[in-house]
């Protein structure tokens, strides 16, 4: 293997591929990246055995082959050198060697032969997305993944292609639940699976990075991006999930509207000195407006007011504010609609005129 390419094209792809590789495994051909030349392209591959992703770049090669190097080294060595100057790989013997300018590195490599490589497609369909629509319905489900371990198939998301709804993003902790839906051009038939935390993160840094249409395709064991000479594979969890559609309120009688950036400073700064470990915060609806209050134990108190036309008998509901806020946040809206029954019933949170997006957190005794 001999070829010269950019330093840029070289380190986007790199940095890409060795973010999956684990830095120590058991069988330390995991930790590096495979690499292989051939008709004018060099397809670089990382893999953790549960994900794997693949990129390949058009690039001048003098002489095809394939091997495998450290990740960490690689990504390494190439950030370093001059952005300015292009970098040539060849393969001598059982070394990389790595050229730019006045630089050259050797580094030691496994044989490409033992590489695991990505599984083939072993999915059930697939459909367009625009890649910031894609980044856009992560950024406002991805943060109600669970991190209990003991309930695993609460730790990643859930990716649905509903017949009426389209394809939908659900993810829940069982405190709170995020969801966001897009509707697809033509029929597509039913298909659900739950995308492990670490691939829901990569596939949102590519859609980021990538502008255009992605490919996404689902299966019962298996999820597949492609665009832009990458793609993307990983295993999915083989869990059931929960009925989420069970949990969310369709027949809460009061709806306050309350404006979203005032709402999240007030909760904020009440939570200075709420609870540290609870985060406890409580909302009372009233007449007059929205009230939020908080204390600690130290007898420190917070009080705020938020303007709103609420109508009907006064309401406190506990909650943890940063539940709350971390709705809030993710809402690309001016007001939110507040959807509840009672003090201790699920309440639904939505952004004012999307009708796309649904948020319940459970409110909590104070």
């Amino acid at each position: 293997m001999h070829i010269s390419i950019s330093r840029a094209s070289l380190l986007q792809q790199v940095q890409r591929c060795q973010s999956i590789v684990e830095k120590r495994s058991t069988k330390p051909i995991l930790c590096n990246l495979y690499l292989k030349a051939e008709a004018g392209k060099l397809e670089i591959m990382g893999t953790d055995l549960q994900m794997g992703i693949s990129a390949v770049i058009e690039t001048d090669v003098i002489d095809s082959g394939e091997t495998t190097v450290s990740a960490q080294k690689l990504f390494e060595i190439i950030k370093e050198l001059d952005a300015e100057q292009d970098i040539e790989l060849k393969l001598e013997a059982s070394f990389l060697i790595i050229k730019s300018g006045r630089s050259r590195f050797r580094l030691s490599v496994m044989d490409a032969k033992d590489y695991p490589g990505i599984p083939a497609d072993d999915t059930d369909m697939n459909f367009e997305l625009d890649s910031q629509l894609l980044a856009n319905m992560i950024a406002g489900t991805a943060f109600a993944m669970s991190n209990d371990e003991t309930r695993k198939y609460l730790t990643g998301t859930l990716f649905e292609i509903h017949p009426i709804y389209g394809f939908r993003m659900i993810t829940t902790d069982s405190h709170r639940l995020a969801l966001v839906e897009q509707a697809l051009d033509g029929s597509h038939d039913a298909v659900k699976c739950i995308v492990p935390r670490k691939t829901v993160l990569e596939l949102r840094k590519i859609a980021e990075e990538f502008d255009g249409l992605i490919r996404l395709s689902l299966g019962s064991r298996q999820i597949r991006l492609s665009c832009g000479g990458y793609t993307l594979s990983s295993k999915v969890i083989d869990a059931t999930f929960p009925a989420y559609e069970e949990v969310i309120p369709s027949d809460n009688p009061r709806d306050v509207e309350v404006p979203c950036k005032a709402l999240d400073q007030c909760l904020r700064r009440s939570m200075i000195v709420a609870n540290e470990v609870t985060h406890d915060v409580r909302l009372t609806f009233n007449n007059t407006g929205l009230q939020v209050a908080a204390h600690n134990t130290d007898q420190e108190q917070a009080e705020e007011f938020v303007e709103a036309d609420i109508q009907g008998v006064e309401t406190m509901i506990g909650f943890n504010g940063r539940y709350l806020r971390d709705v809030l946040g993710v809402m690309d809206t001016d007001k939110v609609h507040i959807n509840f029954r009672d003090e201790l019933s699920p309440v639904l949170l939505t952004p004012t005129g999307d009708a796309k997006a649904k948020y319940v957190v459970m409110p909590m005794r104070i």
